[in-house]
């Protein structure tokens, strides 16, 4: 008789550690994190504005165009700005005009004229409307569409196991909201030390003097005072 119970605990034992050792029972696709099954991809492409040149140089209105591309290239830009004018065309000296407008307007934005590169394309000679084209490089985050798998009835789910899309909305939102999607693929640099702080601190430091910055009543965290 022991020895049959010794031979039974033996086998509950040996059943129990084999299941164990089957984390994948519920499948391989359940082991998979969104991250994993809908990646975001990050990947280049080239913001493009058409600048119009009429006679008198650029059109109204395009300056604050100008000004709002300005702001993109500064949050989002690698690399320089590239400026194409238009060359042998009938409003080439109206389009000369126009791109000294076009740079005193991106060094009034904080462009650095170091990082304009101007470049001239050939139109055709009697064409009067030739634009002045500004690009720059960036990058575009993008996710796989959602709501294409409903295969998984939701009503029955015993082992409360991931639905086929579990995930999905939430990569496809992050990649529509990032603000800038080279965060998505490494880490800013950081900004360099403030060495005048890092002194004032060390120096009420050493001489005993709180270096923190002091707490008022409004910041205490209270949300009332009433007792």
């Amino acid at each position: 008789m022991n020895r049959l119970c010794r031979l039974t605990s033996i086998g509950l034992i040996a059943a129990t550690a084999a299941g164990c050792a089957s984390p994948a029972e519920n499948g391989v696709a359940n082991l998979l994190s969104p991250e994993t099954k809908f990646p975001i991809r990050v990947e280049p492409q080239i913001a493009t504005l058409v600048v119009q040149v009429d006679t008198q140089g650029v059109l109204r209105g395009e300056e604050d165009r100008v000004r709002a591309f300005a702001e993109q290239w500064k949050s989002r830009g690698q690399g320089a700005l590239s400026a194409s004018m238009p060359a042998g065309t009938g409003n080439q000296g109206a389009a000369k005009g126009a791109m000294a407008r076009i740079n005193r307007v991106l060094a009034e934005s904080g462009v650095d004229r170091k990082s304009v590169r101007v470049t001239t394309y050939r139109g055709a000679g009697n064409d009067g409307d030739a634009p002045i084209t500004l690009s720059f490089m960036t990058y575009a985050a993008s996710a796989p569409d959602c709501g294409l798998d409903w295969s998984e009835n939701m009503n029955f789910n015993p082992r409360n196991l991931p639905w086929p899309e579990f995930g999905c909305s939430t990569q496809h939102n992050l990649a529509v909201a990032v603000s800038d999607p080279r965060d998505l693929t490494e880490p800013r640099p950081q900004d360099s030390a403030d060495a005048m702080r890092r002194a004032t601190v060390l120096q009420k430091h050493r001489s005993g003097i709180q270096s923190q910055t002091p707490s008022s009543e409004q910041d205490s965290g209270k949300i009332a005072t009433v007792e």
